[in-house]
This record gives C-alpha cells, structure tokens and sequence, in this order.
C-alpha cells in the first residue's frame, strides 16, 4: 500500500516536528512518502534524516497564509492518491498509517479519521472535562470500532483523492491562520464529500497522540479557542456538532463555555453579512 503521509510546520519547534516525522518513517504495514510543508523560519531538519527504505521524505519550504491553503499545496504535490494529514505535533502509533489506508481503500470511502487521544504537557484543568473544551484540543474519541462519522479532526485524518475528486479540496476562507485559531475546513470536506454520495469513517484502531502544551491548558488559550470554534462554525453553517452527546461536566460548565463560542457565533455572523 503505498501512502503520501504529509504535515505542515507553522511555528512548532524543531525537536516536536524531528518527533513527529520519525514517528511517521517508522510507520509499519505500508510505504510511500512522506511530505513536509514547512513555513519555519530556520531549521535544522533535513529530508534524509527522515529517508529509509519504506518512506522517501521531501520537504517543501513556502510561506502559505492559511493551513488551508497548505494542505491544499499536499493534495496537488502528493504522488500517491491516499493522503494522510498529520499535525505537526501529533505522534502516531506505529500501524497509523497502514490502519487509516486500508479503511480508504474500502469501497466509497472517501475520507477517513483517527482515533486522537491527547498527549498532556501538565495536568489538565478542570475546564479539559468537558467533551466541547476537548474538541477544541483537536481530540477525538469514539472507541476502538470503525463506524460512520459526519466529520473527522484534523489532527489525523485521511483522504482517497479518486473519490468524490471534484470536492477533494480545503477552502481556503477556513482554517488556522497567523495564530488565529480557526477550524472548519475539515467539517466542510466531510459535509461535501457526503453530499457526493462518499462516505466518511472514523477508524478507533488509527491512533495518534495530539501534544498538548502547557499554554493551551490556560482558560485564556481555551476560551479564545471556544470563540474560534463558533466564529468557524458560523461561516460553515449548520448546528454546533460535538464528538458526542454532551454529559453532564458539559451542562455544568456550559455558563463558561458557551459565551466565548456565542459570541465568536455573533461576531462570524456579521462579518459575514458586512462583506
């Protein structure tokens, strides 16, 4: 099975993204290559660092002004049509790769998602019980089972490009950028790709580890993240869809999450209708 792996670089270090990339050439079951997107300013990491006889590393550096426009870059440069995304800071286990491919190359499916469980760097606060506040980690949990899904999350996730090919792209209006922490772009695949006629899987057994820093388990970083998250899902359109039905931590934390999201909502609304 051969497998285009590729990631993009915004600002992660070094040391994280040398991680991640040997993670991915030590990936087992399959091969191909992997790409690397990278907009750092410096680096010290080269291709054949990453090269070995399964997976041959090639390294793009260009500046692009949204994640968007970069995982668009992979789609066009890819040499193989199964194309997994992989976050600079997200580690995958080692049949990662092998598990999310063979769930592409079922019939129909067109996009397949990870199981992403998170790589704390401290303790976790209490905001973190909420399965809302965990989607904005890019966590996804739904078992070990492969099922139907809606969407999938971008810290891992996979595509067949021959599938539904008119509507294998990202749009570019979404996505993270400048540090602006938007989303959607993902949601927005998955809703089209659906409307096709494809369909979009989830895969429990393609586990991958999404790094977690200190500074992201501030309440500052998770209620910017929660206005993102609402100003991103009102330029998609449709209701708020979490990973799974909310529990009760959700209801009891809900007079603090829901504000930032409301108002990030009001503010995408009319932005919208200002343009």
């Amino acid at each position: 099975m051969q497998l285009t792996l590729t990631l993009t670089r915004y600002a992660e270090p070094d040391a994280l993204v040398s991680k991640v990339l040997a993670r991915l050439a030590a990936q087992e079951g399959a091969g191909g290559e992997i790409l690397f997107i990278d907009q750092g300013e410096e680096t010290a990491l080269r291709a054949a660092d990453f090269t070995n006889q399964r997976w041959r590393c090639r390294i793009i550096r260009r500046r692009m002004a949204v994640l968007s426009a970069a995982r668009n870059l992979s789609l066009a440069e890819a040499a193989h049509d199964l194309v997994l995304f992989c976050d600079a800071d997200a580690l995958a286990a080692p049949d990662w790769a092998a598990r999310l491919g063979a769930a592409l190359c079922a019939p129909e499916v067109a996009v397949a998602g990870s199981r992403i469980l998170p790589e704390w760097s401290d303790k976790p606060p209490l905001l973190t019980a909420s399965r809302v506040v965990r989607d904005q980690f890019s966590l996804f949990d739904l078992g070990g089972a492969t099922i139907s899904s809606p969407r999938v999350v971008g810290a891992g996730f996979g595509v067949d490009r021959t599938k539904a090919s008119e509507e294998m792209y990202f749009d570019e209006q979404l996505g993270r950028r400048d540090g602006r922490l938007f989303g959607g772009e993902e949601s927005d695949l998955c809703r089209r790709v659906l409307a096709a006629g494809k369909k979009v899987v989830y895969v429990g057994g393609a586990a991958i580890h999404h790094v977690i820093p200190a500074e992201r388990l501030r309440t500052g970083w998770i209620l910017k993240r929660l206005y993102y998250a609402g100003y991103g899902r009102s330029q998609i359109g449709g209701a708020p869809s979490p990973s799974r039905k909310p529990g009760l931590a959700d209801w009891l934390l809900l007079p603090i999450t829901l504000p930032p999201y409301a108002l990030g909502w009001l503010s995408g609304k009319w932005a919208r209708r200002t343009q």
